[in-house]
């Protein structure tokens, strides 16, 4: 792309944003659920009182009880604050919701590439981060 008029590619940028995107909720659902076996690290998002995902659409769709657990719990070290963060996640079926999220995302995605004149390229992007176990 060096050289490249980037106004000329902006199907292309687009794209590629909608893969970081996808990424970032891998990342996020790894950090949270993942098996540290797999994936190479012990999450810390929630002690790190990280503004993941998760929260945030946890903040979106949970009640004002849940709220309070939220306020409560997130960003503690303590690992008993975590347990109550990640039952409160179960409860809302993050997992779900963002398993629903990620498929919905790689379609769009596919369509996107099929119709662009570097989908060999993008495709091999898109290879590299879907269902990524880590």
């Amino acid at each position: 792309m060096a050289g490249e008029n980037l106004d000329n590619h902006v199907d292309a940028q687009n794209i590629l944003v909608e893969m970081g995107t996808y990424f970032q909720l891998q990342d996020d659902c790894l950090d949270c659920f993942g098996d540290p076996e797999i994936i190479g690290k012990i999450g810390t998002d929630i002690e790190d009182f990280k503004c993941s995902c998760l929260v945030v659409k946890g903040m979106e769709i949970c009640n004002e009880e849940q709220k309070k657990l939220l306020h409560e719990n997130y960003g503690k070290p303590d690992p008993a604050n975590e347990a109550q963060v990640k039952a409160l996640y179960n409860d809302l079926n993050l997992q779900g919701v963002f398993a629903d999220s990620e498929t919905k995302t790689y379609e769009k995605l596919i369509t996107s590439i099929e119709d662009h004149p570097s989908k060999a390229v993008l495709k091999s992007f898109l290879a590299k981060i879907c269902q990524r176990q880590k």
